[in-house]
């Protein structure tokens, strides 16, 4: 996974928990390890079609 803000590349996001929208332990966003920023993970449709298409 790439990061859309810092550029940095990971494969395991960082588990702890996300802070400020006030869901409990609930939440799908994956956590930059760099620089901590949240990001949504895309669904099973667009990783279908990414591969398909291999868009990067």
């Amino acid at each position: 996974m790439k990061c859309p803000l810092c550029g940095y590349e990971f494969t395991e996001p960082d588990k702890t928990q996300c802070s400020g929208c006030g869901k409990l332990h609930s939440c799908n966003m994956q956590r930059c390890p760099n620089c901590g920023y949240e990001i949504v993970p895309e669904t099973k449709l667009i990783k279908k079609l990414r591969g398909l298409f291999k868009w990067k």
